[in-house]
């Protein structure tokens, strides 16, 4: 199973996308995520915030990739866009499934569960992703249980 860990932090690419073929397992062309700010008594849309404008890079098998960048510009939605957290507003998200690029924003939402156990969003800071609540096995072992991976030992 291919897995996609998003650290923390893109070192963000202006590079010719290279195609599937070449062994990519993800391919993120000019993605955009634009959030609405609504103003007055029905909250209609006045303007919008860029949290994430036109951002392209690839990953290949066996690469590990950390989003750098400055608080607030717009590394964890990009993790969102592309785990479908958040729909993107604009670009695309290809993801290589047994040799298919699946253009994520395009799979319809209830078909992503079944997807979603190829890749998964990781957290650097352990205090805010990890519950103090639960057992470390716990926590690692329940994306396993919710896709029905492995066994109880």
């Amino acid at each position: 199973m291919d897995i996609l860990c998003i650290v923390g932090n893109i070192i963000r690419r202006r590079t010719k996308i290279i195609e599937a073929s070449n062994g990519n397992i993800l391919v993120v062309k000019n993605l955009k995520k634009y959030f609405p700010n609504y103003k007055g008594f029905l909250q209609r849309v006045f303007n919008y915030t860029k949290a994430v404008d036109d951002v392209s890079f690839f990953i290949k098998k066996g690469e590990t990739v950390g989003l750098v960048g400055e608080s607030g510009s717009g590394k964890t939605t990009v993790g969102r866009c592309i785990v479908r957290l958040y729909d993107p507003t604009d670009g695309s998200v290809e993801f290589n499934i047994d040799g298919n690029m699946i253009n994520l924003p395009k799979v319809p939402k209830k078909k992503m569960k079944s997807i979603r156990r190829h890749f998964q969003m990781l957290f650097q800071d352990p205090y805010s992703s990890l519950s103090p609540r639960m057992k470390v096995v716990d926590i690692i072992t329940e994306s396993l249980a919710i896709h029905n991976i492995g066994t109880k030992k």
